[in-house]
């Protein structure tokens, strides 16, 4: 979970910022002024690290002598910034409550000789990148060393032992430091790049690889305020967040959805990060194409905003979730499916739930359906024939009225192997509980008629049943 402070600035938005009025026409609330000699007449940036992204927030221009002044008229959002020189050359800033006039003279040359004066949680930081650093640059010297082929076993011992003596102390260093500014926006700021401590520091067995697996599951944020607003200012916490929700969390949909509803959990005593965190969960889950995402969303809105009152979601988009949630409501990954009381051609009931399979395939359609005619060859010359004997069986449910049009269609396509259904009185409610509003629409049951897939084409589907039938 540790992630090194970011000095090599990957992409630059350009944001349209107050920078654009004139600055005789506004009063000043945040000022920084900034003197880099080596740099004259250049134009330099303030930027700042939101949501995962860096933006512009201010530009300026070194005069002749190579001050800058940064005027801007609003207050300054607590967090991580930036000023960009030039591509080599940026330096991270930590700005907290009341920071708000500071004066910065860098030294390209020797950032030992850079100083800061009007934000004490930057000075803090120079500090500290510069004496890691200095021990960053013995150990590369020292590793360096290591890469020789002719080292001998005692030379190269004793460097390792020297690697680890630097090591140590650098992070006793880092310690210290997190425990004497633990009231500050610096020594929380640090305390968010350590890794957590697991229980086993070299794990031997699979039991203890297990231990540590379950322990980062339940303390990967120990080191993070959630309920900080300041740490969603910084280069780190998205990377958290999605390095957790991708590597840590088991894979499978419920899985997901449980955890996201728990990292939203630990924001509701701040309301910006409430907003924050429910806001990037929901969105990227219904922006993924992976078949399961949807369990996320759905949960997040069912614990944190269906029948609640939050004042930063508007009517129309309330109204549009709704609309996306109900038709996945009843037929979500992991839930039982819901038993259909259908009737075949010849008039002899059928109950979904109790037919006898290892893997059900319910596939709704209408005779009509272009796409329905191109995919049943394929569903059942190749896919149903190669699974047929492994305990898979296909409920074809005609969700169309007319009864000729069914009929034509389950002769023509030879599917007379299948258990060809409909609905004609309509008294199963079929559509409550699965999403019909386009067809065809595939759902996958394993044998306790739970939910394992939906909404999966034949070359997946056959994917699918080589993973579990091949287990």
């Amino acid at each position: 979970m540790k992630y090194k402070i970011l000095f090599i600035l990957s992409l630059l938005v350009f944001l349209k910022t107050e920078a654009q009025y004139n600055i005789q026409n506004r009063e000043t609330k945040f000022r920084i002024e900034v003197n880099i000699p080596t740099q004259k007449e250049k134009t330099i940036y303030l930027g700042q690290y939101w949501n995962g992204s860096t933006y512009a927030k201010d530009s300026a221009q070194l005069s002749n002598k190579g001050i800058a002044i940064f005027d801007i008229s609003e207050k300054i959002i607590p967090g991580q910034y930036f000023l960009y020189i030039k591509p080599d050359f940026q330096i991270d800033l930590l700005i907290d409550e009341g920071q708000n006039n500071i004066e910065i003279s860098l030294d390209d040359n020797n950032f030992s000789n850079s100083t800061v004066s009007g934000s004490s949680d930057t000075k803090l930081l120079w500090e500290y990148l510069d004496k890691t650093q200095k021990w960053n640059d013995e150990k590369y010297k020292l590793e360096e060393q290591l890469e020789s082929p002719s080292i001998s076993a005692q030379k190269r011992n004793k460097i390792e032992g020297q690697l680890k003596k630097i090591e140590d102390k650098s992070q006793a260093y880092t310690n210290t430091l997190v425990i004497e500014n633990k009231n500050n926006w610096f020594g929380c700021f640090l305390k968010g790049t350590e890794p957590i401590k697991y229980p086993f520091a070299q794990p031997k067995s699979e039991n203890e690889f297990t231990l540590n697996k379950k322990y980062g599951v339940n303390h990967f944020f120990d080191n993070v305020n959630l309920e900080d607003p300041r740490f969603w200012n910084t280069n780190y916490l998205t990377s958290y967040i999605d390095t957790y929700m991708q590597n840590w969390v088991e894979q499978y949909p419920d899985s997901l959805a449980a955890a996201a509803s728990r990292l939203v959990a630990k924001t509701m005593g701040n309301q910006k990060c409430f907003e924050r965190m429910l806001s990037r969960l929901t969105n990227n889950a219904i922006k993924s194409n992976r078949m399961g995402d949807e369990n996320i969303w759905a949960r997040l809105y069912e614990d944190y905003i269906l029948n609640k009152n939050i004042p930063w979601i508007d009517s129309t988009q309330l109204v549009d979730l709704k609309k996306m949630y109900e038709p996945i409501k009843n037929n979500r990954i992991g839930m039982r499916a819901h038993n259909l009381t259908l009737k075949t051609m010849s008039g002899q009931t059928v109950n979904t739930n109790e037919i006898p399979s290892k893997y059900l395939i319910l596939y709704f359609y209408d005779p009509g359906c272009g796409h329905c005619k191109t995919s049943v060859p394929s569903l059942h010359n190749e896919l149903y024939a190669k699974y047929k004997d492994k305990g898979v069986e296909v409920v074809a449910i005609n969700i169309s009225s007319n009864q000729q049009a069914w009929i034509d269609f389950v002769n023509q396509h030879k599917i007379s192997d299948w258990f060809n259904c409909a609905d004609p009185d309509y008294k199963s409610e079929y559509w409550m509980y699965y999403n019909t509003s386009g067809v065809p629409s595939v759902y996958v049951l394993n044998e306790n008629k739970t939910i394992i897939a939906k909404s999966i084409d034949e070359q997946n589907l056959e994917k699918l049943f080589d993973y579990y039938l091949n287990k």
